[in-house]
Order: C-alpha cells, then sequence, then structure tokens
C-alpha cells in the first residue's frame, strides 16, 4: 500500500509538472507574440477571439478566458477518457486539467516576447510545450483535448491516427489565423506545434514500437519475457556457429517503456544474453496499446 501510495504521488507530481511546463510555454512563448496553439488549445483561443471581438466581452488583461475555455471543452472528454483509458487515466486527467487550466488562465505573461527572434522564440516555446504534453502522458495521465482523443483512437481505431485529426484541426486554426491577421503569424504558429509535436513522441516512449531478439542457451527465458511484459514471445531453436551449440531466440515486441522492464529481467535471468533491438517502420497484428502508467 505504502508503495502504491509513493508511486502514484510521484505520478501526480509528473503529471502536474508536464501541465505546468506547457502552460508556461503558452503564456510565455505564444501569448507575446500573437501566435496559436495547435489542437484544443487553439480552438480555444479561436473562441475567445470571438467572444471578445464579435460579442464584445472584454475581461481584465490578467485573466486569460483560453485556459477556461479549455477546462469546458475538456468536460465531455473527461468520459471519453473513462471508458477508453481507465480510472487512475480519468483521475489523473482531471486533476491536470484543473491545474493546467488555473495556470493558462494566471500565469503572467511578459508584455514583450522573452526572445527577440520569433522562430527561435517558437522552437525555444515548442519544445517546452512537447517536453511538458510528454511528461505528463508518461506519468498516466493528460493535459486533455486532444491528448485523450489521441489515447482513444489509438485504442480503439489504430487505424485512425489521431495526426489526422489534428492536421484537419490545426489546418483549420491557422487558415483563421491567416486570415485574421497574416500568413506568417500562422506560419510560425505551424512552427511551434511542429516542434512541439516532434519532442511529444520523443518524451512519451509509449508511442514508439522496438522488437527485441535474445540470443540465449536458456530455453525458459521465453515464457519468464512473457510474464514480465504480458507480450506474445516467439522462440525458435538456433545454431551457435562461433560456440558449435545450440542456441534459442526469442522475438517480442514492446514498447519503449517495457524495454527497461526487458533488460532488468534479462540481466537477472542471463546476462550473457546476446540482445538486439530494433525499431521497426511498421507493426502489423495484433499489438495491444498500453497508454497508462499503473
Amino acid at each position: 500500500m505504502k508503495k502504491q501510495i509513493q508511486r502514484e504521488t510521484s505520478n501526480m507530481f509528473w503529471a502536474i509538472l508536464g501541465v505546468a511546463c506547457y502552460a508556461a510555454a503558452y503564456r510565455w512563448f505564444l501569448v507575446p507574440v500573437d501566435l496559436y496553439s495547435g489542437g484544443f488549445t487553439g480552438v480555444s483561443q479561436l473562441v475567445k477571439l470571438l467572444l471578445e471581438e464579435g460579442l464584445g466581452l472584454h475581461v481584465p488583461e490578467s485573466i486569460d478566458l483560453t485556459g477556461i475555455i479549455l477546462w469546458c471543452i475538456n468536460l465531455p472528454l473527461f468520459l471519453l477518457g473513462y471508458k477508453s483509458i481507465g480510472k487512475k487515466f480519468l483521475y489523473r486527467t482531471i486533476v491536470a486539467v484543473c491545474i493546467q487550466s488555473l495556470l493558462l488562465t494566471f500565469i503572467p505573461a511578459p508584455k514583450e516576447p522573452l526572445l527577440s527572434d520569433l522562430l527561435l522564440n517558437c522552437i525555444v516555446g515548442g519544445v517546452l510545450s512537447g517536453v511538458g504534453v510528454g511528461i505528463t502522458l508518461r506519468a498516466g495521465g493528460s493535459g486533455g483535448g486532444t491528448d485523450i482523443v489521441g489515447m482513444y483512437c489509438a485504442k480503439n481505431y489504430p487505424e485512425f491516427g489521431v495526426g489526422k485529426l489534428s492536421v484537419i484541426m490545426n489546418i483549420c486554426i491557422y487558415s483563421i489565423a491567416a486570415m485574421r491577421y497574416d500568413v506568417e503569424v500562422a506560419a510560425y504558429s505551424m512552427v511551434f506545434s511542429i516542434v512541439a509535436g516532434i519532442m511529444v513522441d520523443r518524451v512519451h516512449e509509449q508511442n514508439i514500437k522496438v522488437s527485441v531478439f535474445v540470443v540465449t542457451k536458456d530455453k525458459t527465458l521465453g515464457e519468464k519475457i512473457n510474464r514480465a511484459v504480458v507480450r506474445g514471445v516467439t522462440s525458435w531453436k538456433a545454431w551457435g556457429e562461433y560456440s558449435h551449440s545450440e542456441e534459442v531466440v526469442h522475438m517480442v515486441v514492446i514498447n519503449k517503456y517495457e524495454l527497461h522492464i526487458l533488460k532488468k529481467l534479462i540481466r537477472q535471468e542471463d546476462p550473457h544474453a546476446f540482445v538486439q533491438v530494433i525499431s521497426p517502420d511498421t507493426i502489423l497484428g495484433n499489438f495491444e496499446k498500453r497508454l497508462e502508467v499503473q
């Protein structure tokens, strides 16, 4: 019980740290230069623009309506997250989204850009934003919005990449930004989102699949791998030309988050095993998407 509490506390800490990085990237790097984020945050910015310019709604400069609007958009998505991922994911996501919305609303935004070079401003802000989202996902939570929809699609509709949804949303957001301001605003906003997306994939290792080949004399190692990572393992007999002895090859496909577990197991069971890790371009067949940290 004590270890579970410590693990949950650790996951919650990292999830909150992640959304804090995301909110800081938005308030410190996007807002001062009037650029647009992608996904549901960008949608929230457009809704804010409509409320302020279309309906004449005005709020104090210290309050950013984007955070409040984003929180409202996430309310129906909480149910989707519960049905597709689980209770722990929902709990962490609700806490993370509430804190993220508060930070997006109240973090002070500098009146002048932190960096004079606009492109550098987008790159640094995109890195901070992507790292934040990736940290939150690794902790088994999310900042809501596209994260929830993406996880739902990845688990239930693997052929429908969330990238398609993101592209459609971002095209709409940046098209409106280009019409409202100019093409340069849309272009720099796209740079921010592209850099952020790249960083998410680098940090969130559960998105990255690897094939592992283990050459060993231990015939039972395949079964132990199966129990440790709960993945299908294919084993076959082999002949070692150097050692002139029979070997066994165990092959398993896992995500990079599970690779740490597999390495630890192999070190314990057969430290002399030969291990090859390959990052395949395509995985077809029944590969379960696991998106929640326990």
